[in-house]
């Protein structure tokens, strides 16, 4: 009884969901239209319409999502390969640690350096006269204060250094000397470096470390 209208042609009573009056035959649709406004009748299909599209459009956003995140890990990778062969490329650099002009090892403790032993440059000479003096073999003594070995050598009226030749052979040290009479001949059988000699009081002094670096 409530749910009807009045037809605008001939003013007979309608039914509001009727598109066109059952008596004259007048289309109701503009009545419709003044009576919801802007809204038409299939609003409520279009809202429909839009939800399934809302459905669509997060799908679509979720592949979009597992896209990107795939190219991101991907990229990700490619810029970790490429940071690894700079890395390789990069010359290596050694820090150092210094405390007091003293470098520290890697766990706060100096740093102990070996001391290198001096070269030392031996006396090699070819004395004159050698085979034709009397050979005679020196006296020898043997001394060790902690890692160096001290070899004394007795060469009685020998004058000084240039009279003395020492050569150290790839087993042993040859010791030669000169005096006015005698020829002194030595084969030491150490296989050791000499790292210090001194000639003096008819005395040659030989020093041996038995660290070998």
């Amino acid at each position: 009884m409530f749910n009807k209208d009045k037809c605008p042609k001939c003013e007979k009573k309608v039914n509001k969901n009727n598109s066109f009056c059952s008596n004259c035959g007048k289309q109701l649709r503009e009545i419709k239209m003044k009576k919801n406004g802007m809204l038409g009748e299939n609003d409520f299909i279009e809202n429909k319409q839009t939800n399934s599209n809302g459905i669509l459009g997060n799908l679509n956003d979720k592949m979009l999502n597992k896209m990107l995140n795939g190219a991101m890990k991907m990229l990700e990778k490619e810029m970790q390969k490429g940071m690894q062969g700079d890395l390789k490329k990069m010359p290596k650099t050694k820090v150092k640690i210094m405390l007091n002009g003293k470098e520290l090892g890697l766990n706060g403790a100096p740093k102990v350096v070996q001391n290198q032993p001096k070269k030392i440059i031996l006396p090699k000479r070819i004395l004159k006269n050698f085979a034709n003096l009397r050979k005679t073999e020196p006296k020898t003594k043997l001394k060790r204060l902690g890692d160096t070995i001290i070899y004394e050598i007795e060469l009685p009226q020998v004058e000084s250094i240039e009279n003395i030749s020492i050569i150290q052979l790839e087993s042993s040290i040859e010791i030669k000397a000169v005096s006015k009479e005698n020829a002194y001949s030595k084969l030491i059988p150490i296989n050791l470096p000499i790292t210090n000699f001194n000639f003096s009081n008819e005395k040659l002094i030989l020093e041996m470390n038995q660290i070998q670096n």
